[in-house]
């Protein structure tokens, strides 16, 4: 076997700026650029003074951020990539924090992610990027980091309060017991330190009743948490958390709802909304109300696709008191739109012309039913509404055994019609409004898609709502950014062009950071 002998004369020394390294088109770059620009004053008043220095958010942003495009989450191979890959080396700057402040920085700075994900959208904004007129809303269930073996009904919770009540005395009384019998001796031959390495009675019996204690503490949460709330169940890993139905019904876990609101131009997620309801039916308006409150605008004249699950007679309202031009299928419409259209007779309900104007019904056989009431129904803990219309003129109609309007007494005849809702439904019948809900398919699901599948990102590894919803945030992050280079590498075919774009980009934030 022959070996080559190598000179160290020839040796040649590796770069010492890692750009010259890394792909100039990489999405490290978009990274840096777009958190480097974020505020960080309130970071220099909180380490102002003395005392060691502190690594910068942007540092450690950087780190966090890379690591789930790469779907890295674990805070212990962070740390290990900011010594082995050039990639981690050149956004943590050549720093290389410890895992524990990895971990910290990210549970503890919620804001500055949050602040990050909302420029994600600004740097779309000003590249031309986004379409904030038409959006597509649709949630998804990611599992909680609980198990369901974990939920507990107020009878275990009170059965479980009173045996550690009972464990607790217990242990009480067995110390008072052994403290007058054997005073300062744990009662067995006294063995030299030097020949044994066994932990003391006393010792445990702490450890003990810090975890009985620990655990009255929780159960005494939980106890609050189903009063207030009056839920049947309450986990105790995370009691935020849920169990809910997850995809097509196959299967139940402990779960959190995830709305994503996305736009139509480059598929962006420009809210997100978190949540413990295992429906979608009320997600609709605060998921609007923050999408309004985050970008500072109305939502008059938008055009939104969802889901027949997100379909209520308050989400309709919502949107005719907004404005919103909204495409939201009922049951009835979401059959039909599968070709599973039914035979309706002349008088079916469809066929009950409204008024919105003077607020009236017509029947096909033209008697004006003029509106009498506003009806509420409460079901299951859930309230749906409709308006009752009536008309005394059907008495001598000869229709009157085959039309759907109800009767009452004698004289009068009603039908129910949600007015919001119908004018809704009434989209759907014309062939615009029809290509223009099916786009949802392969739009307003494509994100959803890319964070479960690309990203890989089926379970927080965090617990409690807020720690969840931050990292919610950090996955909006990677996916936006993700979009951005790729719409980019789109319009800005030649290599060349893409350097001078990323370089002059970083060069035009870095003056005006010195500003």
């Amino acid at each position: 076997m022959v070996y080559i002998k190598s000179n160290p004369t020839q040796i040649s020394l590796l770069p010492t700026d890692l750009r010259h390294i890394i792909p100039k088109d990489h999405i490290c770059y978009l990274i840096e650029s777009v958190i480097n620009q974020l505020d960080y004053d309130f970071f220099d008043e909180k380490v102002a003074g003395a005392g060691n220095p502190s690594y910068h958010p942007r540092i450690l942003l950087k780190i966090i951020v890379q690591g789930v495009c790469d779907r890295v989450t674990s805070s212990r191979r962070l740390e290990k990539l900011t010594t082995e890959s050039v990639i981690f080396r050149y956004l943590s700057e050549n720093l290389h924090p410890n895992f524990h402040t990895i971990s910290m920085f990210r549970k503890d700075n919620s804001e500055i992610i949050k602040s990050c994900f909302l420029e994600t959208i600004e740097v779309a904004k000003r590249m031309d990027l986004i379409n904030l007129n038409k959006l597509y809303l649709d949630g998804t269930k990611i599992k909680a980091n609980a198990s369901k073996s974990r939920n507990f009904s107020k009878e275990e919770l009170d059965f479980l309060d009173d045996y550690l009540d009972k464990q607790l005395d217990n242990m009480d009384k067995t110390d008072l017991e052994e403290d007058k019998e054997f005073g300062n001796s744990d009662g067995e031959p006294k063995i030299p330190p030097h020949l044994t390495k066994k932990s003391k009675l006393r010792e445990k019996v702490k450890d003990m009743l810090k975890d009985i204690r620990k655990s009255k503490t929780q159960i005494k949460f939980a106890k609050e948490k189903i009063n207030s709330e009056k839920v049947k169940e309450v986990n105790l890993t995370d009691m935020d958390s849920k169990i809910m139905k997850m995809k097509k019904g196959r299967y139940f876990e402990q779960a959190y709802n995830c709305q994503l609101l996305v736009e139509d131009k480059s598929e962006l997620i420009v809210c997100n909304n978190i949540s413990n309801s295992p429906t979608d039916v009320g997600e609709t308006i605060p998921t609007m109300e923050k999408f309004k409150d985050e970008q500072k605008r109305d939502i008059k004249n938008l055009e939104i696709c969802q889901d027949n699950g997100y379909s209520s007679p308050n989400t309709s309202e919502y949107y005719n008191k907004e404005k919103v031009i909204a495409y939201i299928p009922d049951q009835l419409t979401t059959k039909e739109l599968h070709g599973k259209n039914r035979k309706i007779s002349r008088f079916d309900i469809d066929n009950f012309e409204l008024n919105l104007q003077k607020n009236q019904v017509i029947c096909p056989e033209g008697k004006i039913m003029n509106f009498h009431r506003k009806k509420i129904i409460r079901r299951n803990g859930k309230e749906k509404w409709t308006n009752v219309y009536r008309t005394n003129k059907c008495k001598d109609c000869k229709f009157r055994q085959k039309c759907i309007s109800k009767g009452c007494g004698k004289n009068y005849r009603f039908a129910e019609i949600n007015p919001h809702m119908r004018q809704i439904r009434l989209r759907f019948k014309t062939k615009e409004g029809i290509e223009t809900y099916n786009k949802r398919f392969h739009k307003g699901e494509v994100a959803q898609a890319h964070i479960l599948y690309n990203l890989g990102y089926r379970e927080f590894s965090s617990r409690g709502m807020k720690n969840c919803e931050n990292q919610l945030n950090l996955v909006s992050i990677a996916y936006n950014l993700k979009k951005i280079q790729i719409k980019m590498n789109k319009v800005i075919s030649n290599l060349t062009q893409k350097i001078e774009v990323v370089i002059n980009w970083m060069i035009i934030e870095l003056n005006s950071d010195k500003l």
